[in-house]
C-alpha cells in the first residue's frame, strides 16, 4: 500500500470513528484527505477516473454554486464557508479514488464511532443528567445534527456488518452488534425525531433491497429488525413515550389554535408559509433576502405565526430549496441526491461481476453503506435542512466520497489481468 493510499485509508476510518466523539469530529479525516490531495497534487490529476466520479464530483459544485446563491448576504465573508467546501470536497474525491482506501478501515472506523456516540450519549444523559445528548459540551452540534448523524452511522454499519458476516466469529458479531445498539441508543438518547422518521421510511427500501439481493434472507432481516428495535425501545421506553406525547399534543394544538410557538407547530407554520410563497415565485424563486424580507412583512401583517421569522431556513430540505431557488434549485438539490443512489445502488448486474463470494460480500458492504447516506438525509430533511448545518455538509461529502472511492477500488481490484477494468458505475438501473 502506498503512502497516499495509507492517507486515504486512515481518513476512511477517522472520519467515522472521531465524527461524534470530538468537536467537528468529522473534520480531522477530511484535512487530511485535503493535505494529501494537495500534497500531490503534481500525481493524481493525471489518474484515470470512472464515469461515475465525474458525475459525483458534478453534483457537489453545482449544489456548491446553489449554496452560493443561497447565501444571507448579511453573513459577509461567512456567505462563503459552504460553497468552499463542497469544493474542497470535490478535490478530494478525485484524490481518493486516485489512491481508494482500504474497505476495512471504514468498517471498525464505524464500530468505534459508534460505540463512541454511544458511551458519549449515556455519559451525558445517565450521569450528567443532561436533557438531550448531544455530544461534549465543547462540540458545536446541537442534539438534532449529533442524533441524526449517530443514527446515520448505526445504519451503515448494520448494512456492512450484514454483508460481511460469514468473515467475523462471535465476537467480531458481537462487537458489530453492541456497536449498532450503542448508535441508536445514542439516536434515541438525542430525542431527534426526524431520525426516527427517516428510518422508517427507510426500512422498506431496505427491505426491498434484501428480497433483490437474497430473498431467503428477508425473514431473518424481518425478524432481526424487530428484536433490535425492541431492545431500544425497551431500553429507552419513557423517553420514547414522552417524545411521542409530546409530538401528538403539537400537531393537535397547532391544528386547533394555529399555534407556532412549539417545536412541531414552528414547523409546520413554517411549511405553510413556504410553500404559499413557493407558488408565487416556482421557477427562481426568491432569494435568501427578499425571502427573510417577506416574511418579516407578512407576519407583521397577521398572516402567520411570529414564532418563524427568527429562522432563516424552513425545516425541510425541500421546502427551504424551493422557496428560495425555485424549481431550478430543486433540480440541483434532487441531483445531489440521486446521483449516488444511482451510483452505489446494489443491482444484480452489477452484484454479479464478482464470482468471488468474499470480494462480492465486500463490494455490497460498501454499497450499503454509501447507499444509506443519501436515503437517511432525505429523511433527515423532511424536518429540517441539513445541508445548513457543517456537520450535515461535511459529513455528507466525505463519507459519500470515502464510500465511492472504496468501492472504486474494490472493483479495481477484482479484475484479474489482461480484462478489461470494470467501472463502478457501469450497468446503470
Amino acid at each position: 500500500m502506498s503512502a497516499l493510499q495509507c492517507v486515504s485509508t486512515a481518513a476512511a476510518f477517522l472520519v467515522p470513528a472521531l465524527a461524534l466523539v470530538l468537536q467537528s469530529g468529522y473534520s480531522y479525516g477530511a484535512a487530511l484527505l485535503a493535505i494529501g490531495a494537495l500534497a500531490s497534487l503534481h500525481r493524481w490529476p493525471r489518474a484515470k477516473q470512472d464515469p461515475g466520479t465525474w458525475w459525483l464530483m458534478a453534483s457537489m459544485l453545482v449544489m456548491g454554486v446553489l449554496w452560493i446563491t443561497l447565501a444571507d448576504p448579511q453573513e459577509s465573508s461567512g456567505q462563503w464557508d459552504r460553497p468552499a467546501k463542497f469544493v474542497l470536497a470535490a478535490m478530494c474525491l478525485l484524490f481518493a479514488t486516485a489512491y481508494p482506501p482500504k474497505a476495512k478501515a471504514m468498517y471498525w472506523g464505524l464500530i468505534v464511532g459508534c460505540i463512541g456516540a454511544g458511551a458519549v450519549a449515556m455519559w451525558q444523559v445517565h450521569i450528567e443528567g443532561a436533557p438531550r445528548a448531544s455530544g461534549f459540551p465543547t462540540q458545536r452540534t446541537n442534539a438534532i445534527q449529533w442524533g441524526n448523524l449517530a443514527l446515520l452511522l448505526g445504519v451503515m454499519l448494520l448494512m456492512q456488518a450484514i454483508s460481511l458476516r460469514k468473515r467475523f466469529g462471535l465476537p467480531g458479531k458481537l462487537l458489530a452488534v453492541v456497536g449498532v445498539l450503542a448508535a441508536l441508543d445514542a439516536s434515541v438518547l438525542s430525542q431527534s425525531r426526524g431520525g426516527w422518521l427517516a428510518l422508517l421510511a427507510a426500512i422498506p427500501l431496505g427491505l426491498v433491497l434484501l428480497y433483490q439481493i437474497k430473498p431467503r434472507a428477508l425473514g431473518k432481516a424481518v425478524v432481526g429488525l424487530l428484536v433490535l428495535l425492541a431492545v431500544v425501545s425497551a431500553m429507552n421506553y419513557r423517553v420514547l413515550a414522552q417524545r411521542m406525547h409530546l409530538m401528538e399534543k403539537e400537531v393537535v394544538v397547532y391544528d386547533t389554535q394555529r399555534d407556532g410557538s412549539s417545536s412541531v407547530g414552528q414547523r409546520l407554520e413554517h411549511w405553510r408559509f413556504a410553500w404559499d410563497m413557493t407558488k408565487e415565485r416556482p421557477l427562481l424563486g426568491w432569494g435568501m433576502g427578499r425571502y427573510m424580507a417577506e416574511k418579516e412583512a407578512r407576519v407583521a401583517a397577521g398572516r402567520y405565526h411570529p414564532a418563524i421569522v427568527e429562522y432563516k431556513f424552513v425545516h425541510n430540505e425541500v421546502l427551504d430549496v424551493l422557496v428560495k431557488r425555485g424549481i431550478v434549485g430543486l433540480l440541483a438539490l434532487l441531483a445531489f441526491y440521486a446521483i449516488p443512489i444511482w451510483l452505489f445502488w446494489p443491482t444484480r448486474e452489477r452484484m454479479a461481476r464478482h464470482a468471488d463470494a468474499q470480494v462480492r460480500a465486500e463490494v455490497l458492504a460498501v454499497r450499503l453503506a454509501g447507499l444509506s447516506i443519501p436515503v437517511l438525509y432525505i429523511g433527515f430533511g423532511l424536518t429540517q435542512v441539513f445541508f445548513a448545518h457543517n456537520s450535515g455538509i461535511m459529513f455528507y461529502l466525505f463519507m459519500t466520497t470515502l464510500c465511492w472511492a472504496s468501492l472504486c477500488g474494490l472493483e479495481r481490484a477484482a479484475v484479474s489481468p489482461g480484462h478489461v477494468p470494470q467501472r463502478a458505475g457501469a450497468a446503470l438501473p
